[in-house]
């Protein structure tokens, strides 16, 4: 089992990364989240006070999963468009992608252009799913937020992400912490410790790769939520990863059979599904 990062550990990537702090918009939405109160107009004010976030938000909503293919032209129309819950799940995503634009290098845009696809279509896998975390589309942006940190801080690491693209999960960190001296998985498990997240979202960044993560029972690493978002964002990111006709998976073997099982999902009605998607896509890029 991976262990949890030791406070030298953690003391000395903090020194040598830039993690921005939670910021105050994050408060304001999450508190909105299950508040029987909350009305669009509400939200749409909040969201409206940052431009940057308002910007994100529209591009996220015009992605073609999420917009069915409407052009959508305000915030407000966003939010009524995907709902509440499901603007607030993504507003994490969104403003640590808002927070690292100061100096974008192109593979930081590729990056989060790739992520709000994840996020999209991990979106599409919970509505075919009953019981899932409210937090699932959030860690779909988030779980890779450590590639976004790692891209500004080493100007090689956009190379090292051709070498993942090949290795299997279990072998990802590895390649990462010869080159670079730490993982995007732990980098993203301080980051989401920094802004405050459940424990059990952050333990499930950090854990996300490693081959004990969807055990279950006393001693298992993670809960059920941690589990589910995790299955969800790997189930999703295998439909993103081999969207291009030939384009394989590297790890996805290894990974199906315990993931679909959580998901509670056959094989055959799997592959369906990814098909299903991969029409939508292409017919919507």
């Amino acid at each position: 089992m991976t262990p949890l990062i030791s406070t030298d550990e953690r003391d000395e990537l903090l020194k040598n990364l830039v993690i921005p702090p939670r910021p105050d918009v994050l408060d304001k939405l999450l508190g909105l989240r299950n508040d029987p109160d909350v009305t669009l107009q509400k939200l749409g004010d909040i969201i409206s006070e940052d431009l940057a976030l308002c910007v994100a938000m529209l591009k996220a909503a015009n992605t073609p999963i999420l917009g069915r293919g409407r052009h959508i032209t305000s915030i407000h129309q966003a939010i009524s468009l995907l709902g509440v819950k499901n603007v607030v799940s993504l507003v994490s995503g969104l403003v640590l992608r808002t927070r690292l634009t100061a100096e974008t290098p192109p593979a930081l845009e590729q990056f989060w252009d790739n992520a709000l696809q994840i996020a999209a279509i991990s979106a599409a896998l919970c509505d075919k799913i009953v019981h899932v975390p409210d937090d699932c589309q959030s860690f779909a942006l988030f779980h890779s937020c450590g590639i976004a940190i790692m891209l500004m801080r080493f100007p090689t690491y956009y190379r090292t992400l051709r070498l993942t693209e090949m290795a299997s999960d279990d072998r990802i960190g590895l390649v990462e912490q010869e080159l670079h001296g730490t993982r995007h998985d732990v980098v993203g498990y301080l980051v989401a410790r920094t802004w405050n997240m459940p424990e059990s979202f952050a333990k499930a960044i950090l854990m996300q790769n490693d081959d004990t993560v969807m055990l279950t029972g006393p001693d298992a690493p993670l809960d059920h939520d941690g589990r589910m978002m995790v299955a969800v964002t790997r189930a999703a990111r295998h439909v993103w990863r081999t969207l291009t006709p030939g384009k394989e998976d590297a790890g996805w073997e290894a990974r199906k059979d315990e993931v679909l099982n959580y998901l509670g999902m056959s094989d055959v009605e799997f592959e369906d599904w990814v098909d299903a998607m991969h029409q939508e896509l292409a017919v919507a890029g």
